[in-house]
């Protein structure tokens, strides 16, 4: 192996960045799609078109389930193998998890086509969104696809130590997302069609980026026509990996549904255009912890794969401080800046008046998910999904859903903005017992190696 891409030698802080910095970045990407249309759409088509576009958020988070379910189950796979040194074993993982995105994404298309009308009901489409959210729908969903290619070439090209070119392969679809959703929206004045086309546009780009660099062998791979034979075991094991991904982001696409019913039925147009926007921010938060996350796979894959067991703990205790220190700077940004941030996706007074104070209640304790997102990725890193499925779903589902219905009936539309943190403070708690009990078991099989 290279020694410049060797995980278990040299200082591991800058390692981390070097891997943490792209990859999140890349991730931020991934999200600027969603967010331009919707700052677009709302400047350029007014609060029912905005409201139309957060009534399809949900269908993000589908298309990324499953393609970040293939993507960072096989390459924390692949990763395990590069530390054992088998070279058939990294070959394997990228070619069934590449089959798998494939197949489970042109399913996904299917369904949502052939179902449009019963999905958008499950929604909560509103009459007076709904032919704004109908046309994005059905250009969206024909982004699938590219969705999910593009997430397993940038994860393989980044974890095969090329994390600049990974981050490459999302900024070229949204450099090209910006561009025409100013060019369509603005420009051309086609609303949330021309935002819709201009997002799937740039993920078919992205998606041929990295089908370019993958030919090229700007990854470990080493392309052979047997690489992509079906191995249901390794297939398996792909899915259960990646399968705590999956739940984070279909319950996040569940739980916008449950947002929608709630603040629609509390508070309108308004609250639902409210709470497009809180989404966005939150994916700024979401999306650096969860890069700084992926950041660190290939570095505690590879050592706990060498059996490194203390550098794997110092890994993950370093990259939480970064994590924490970056969704610092952002929840600061929010608790001082929720007019400014509102102001940029064309928020009415109504929209103003409720938005500042969902913002502040909904970020109060934000620096908290630096660690819990870290944690969930930490435990996929070693092969060990159990744990990282327990926190997502106890998080995004058993924690939080209650509380969605339960706290409006005693502090109204602000108590749908509170459930996120104090979700997230239990969050906290389980995550940490959690990762006390791993490192318990690891400095063990440390000391008895010896």
């Amino acid at each position: 192996m290279n020694r410049e891409h060797d995980f278990t030698e040299g200082a591991l802080f800058p390692m981390i960045l070097r891997f943490s910095i792209p990859a999140a970045i890349s991730l931020l990407i991934t999200a600027v799609y969603n967010i331009v249309d919707r700052m677009f759409v709302g400047n350029f088509n007014g609060t029912s078109a905005l409201a139309g576009l957060s009534i399809c958020f949900p269908l993000s988070y589908m298309m990324m389930a499953f393609g970040l379910t293939c993507s960072a189950g096989g390459s924390s796979l692949f990763c395990l193998f590069a530390g054992k040194k088998d070279q058939d074993g990294m070959n394997r993982s990228f070619g069934n998890a590449l089959v798998l995105a494939v197949v489970s994404e042109l399913a996904l298309t299917a369904f949502l086509l052939a179902f449009r009308e019963p999905v958008l009901r499950l929604f909560g489409v509103t009459e007076t969104a709904y032919p704004y959210a109908v046309t994005y729908y059905k250009i969206v969903a024909l982004g699938c696809l590219f969705q999910g290619l593009t997430q397993v070439f940038c994860d393989f090209v980044r974890v095969s130590g090329r994390p600049v070119m990974g981050m490459c392969v999302t900024g070229i679809g949204a450099v090209t997302n910006i561009v025409l959703d100013a060019l369509f929206v603005a420009v051309l004045d086609w609303g949330v069609a021309g935002a819709a086309w201009a997002t799937v546009i740039g993920q078919l780009l992205s998606a041929l980026f990295g089908l370019f660099l993958i030919s090229r062998g700007y990854t470990k791979v080493e392309m052979g026509k047997g690489i992509f034979a079906p191995d249901w075991p390794l297939s398996r094991k792909i899915i259960s990996c990646g399968f705590a991904f999956w739940i984070a982001q279909m319950a996040m696409g569940f739980i916008s549904l449950v947002y929608n019913g709630q603040l629609g039925k509390y508070g309108g147009d308004t609250a639902i255009s409210v709470y497009a926007v809180v989404t966005s921010i939150m994916t700024f938060v979401i999306m650096p912890a969860s890069g700084i996350s992926q950041g660190i796979q290939p570095i505690v894959g590879n050592n706990f794969g060498a059996g490194k067991y203390r550098r794997v703990m110092a890994v993950l205790y370093q990259a939480s401080a970064v994590s924490v220190a970056v969704t610092c700077l952002i929840w600061l940004a929010v608790l001082f800046f929720p007019q400014a941030i509102l102001m940029a996706f064309g928020a009415s007074e109504e929209m103003m008046s409720l938005g500042v104070t969902g913002l502040r209640v909904n970020f109060c304790v934000t620096p908290i998910l630096g660690f819990v997102m870290l944690a969930t990725t930490f435990f996929q890193s070693l092969a060990k999904p159990l744990p990282s499925i327990v926190i997502t779903f106890l998080r995004q589902i058993l924690f939080l859903i209650p509380l969605i219905c339960l706290f409006p009936l005693r502090w109204g539309i602000n108590g749908i903005f509170a459930a996120q943190p104090v979700s997230d403070v239990l969050a906290l708690v389980l995550s940490a017992a959690l990762v006390a009990r791993e490192r318990r078991i690891l400095y063990g099989k440390e000391t008895a190696g010896k």
